[in-house]
């Protein structure tokens, strides 16, 4: 059984690692945004955001640096992508919320109540943390299980028996919110425009007239896709766009 808890220990740390250079980094860019140099701590930011280290502090640094550098679109896309591993967190709501003031299209879209989300409210832990978890719940039910095979007396064979069980119900369940925060943020139903303004077609083509027109910053649903092209919803109002002309929160 160590074995095999070892293999899984193997498996998940290059996942949920983060080095002291890490650590650095995003120290480096608070410094640099401290002192207003706002696109060099975007940049330090995102070196991190590239080897997929996920957390909410992150997303919210490098939304404000953006916000900071009047680049809304970037701004709105990671605060979303903020909220997506912790929906209701005041900040990432907060700053959201003053950024949608400032857009000409006023979106009137209400997010779905889902099981994740519900977690993710109560709990609001990232991919990371749950899988930290589960790493540290893996170690308990080794040891629980070699004091199990190196006890003697009968009541401390059970003891350390149950408590391994109990440990590995926690494990699984640990395990299990990580896939699915994993998934919430990988899941994109939503996109953010980045064009400062672009036609919603009534079907996809060029040639297609227009249903509508969008701007940079509005927050939209995506419904379909069609090679290049993708169906949205916006305020209950469906139409083609390019691809080119979102970034899928």
């Amino acid at each position: 059984m160590c074995k095999q808890i070892l293999i899984v220990i193997i498996y998940f740390a290059p996942i949920i690692t983060y080095t002291q250079n890490d650590y650095e980094i995003f120290d480096d860019g608070n410094i640099l945004y401290e002192e207003k140099k706002f696109e060099e701590a975007k940049n330090k930011y995102l070196n991190l955001y590239q080897r997929d280290i996920i957390s909410k502090e992150l997303f919210l640094n490098i939304g404000n640096s953006y916000f900071k550098m009047d680049s809304l679109p970037h701004a709105i896309l990671f605060y979303e992508k903020g909220l997506k591993i912790a929906p209701g967190d005041i900040d990432l709501t907060h700053n959201l919320q003053h950024c949608n003031t400032l857009l000409k299209d006023k979106n009137a879209i209400k997010k779905s109540i889902l099981i994740n989300e519900l977690i993710f409210s109560f709990l609001g832990k990232s991919p990371n943390y749950w899988a930290y978890s589960s790493v540290i719940l893996m170690l308990s039910a080794c040891i629980l299980f070699l004091f199990y095979r190196l006890s003697t007396e009968l009541k401390w064979k059970k003891i350390n028996m149950y408590s391994g069980i109990l440990v590995l119900i926690l494990f699984g369940f640990s395990l299990l919110l990580s896939a699915i925060s994993k998934s919430k943020i990988n899941e994109s139903k939503y996109g953010i425009v980045f064009t400062p303004s672009v036609k919603v077609l009534v079907e996809p083509s060029e040639n297609a007239s227009t249903t509508y027109l969008l701007h940079e910053g509005s927050k939209i649903k995506v419904t379909a896709e069609n090679k290049n092209w993708y169906e949205i919803s916006f305020n209950e109002k469906k139409g083609w766009v390019k691809k080119t002309h979102l970034r899928k929160i």
